[in-house]
């Protein structure tokens, strides 16, 4: 059962091919879902999502990676498998939120909550989980002293950010070029792991194993 991420900014899941179908559930932009079939001409998918089955158009949909990621980045796979991870609105704390913090050296209480910001924290955790030696830190640029730097970004490989409202920036998993933007897997993006656009003009370097 392949994967699609979803790239318009709100997208109908209908319970029939058509337009003419009825809503069922509104996908967000990042969102993946598993294709299940497609309609005889092609224009519409059946796809799920959590515990929505339903039919979207195939033209706001593309397939999760651009390219196949290589070997040497295993933890692409893994960070696929943690998309649609989110926070959880209140006083509550999504517990595999949590479980990407706690792989890093904040104190305890910080780990605690998934208000922390924790980009950093979900690529430590799906590199070290992948049996790669992450930074253990929560700050986005610690990344930018982790392995190498490389000029030309393959599908798998740590891309670090600036980012105005943060001194620490922001970390994610490279997955294709998109022109003035690049699109990015990453966590607390917009509150939950997902796939997003960001400028090219914020890269501050792309970073793989030594």
């Amino acid at each position: 059962m392949s994967q699609l991420v979803v790239t318009a900014s709100a997208l109908n899941l209908r319970d029939a091919p058509s337009v003419q179908g009825n809503v069922v559930a509104i996908l967000d932009r990042g969102d993946v879902v598993a294709s299940i079939g497609a309609s005889p001409d092609g224009h519409w998918q059946k796809v799920s999502h959590g515990a929505d089955t339903g039919w979207a158009s195939f033209k706001y949909l593309q397939p999760v990676m651009a390219e196949a990621p290589v070997a040497a980045f295993p933890w692409f796979d893994i960070a696929v498998q943690e998309a649609g991870t989110a926070e959880i609105s209140g006083s509550g704390a999504n517990p595999r939120i949590v479980e990407y913090l706690r792989s890093t050296t904040l104190g305890a209480d910080m780990a605690a909550s998934d208000e922390t910001p924790w980009c950093s924290a979900f690529v430590n955790f799906c590199v070290e989980k992948s049996g790669f030696a992450g930074t253990d830190s929560a700050m986005a640029r610690s990344w930018l002293n982790w392995g190498r730097r490389t000029d030309a970004p393959v599908t798998g490989c740590i891309v670090v950010f600036e980012r105005s409202t943060s001194p620490s920036g922001h970390v994610a998993f490279y997955v294709a070029d998109s022109g003035n933007e690049i699109k990015v897997l990453g966590g607390n993006q917009g509150n939950k792991v997902c796939f997003a656009d960001y400028p090219k003009s914020r890269i501050l370097g792309y970073r793989v194993p030594k």
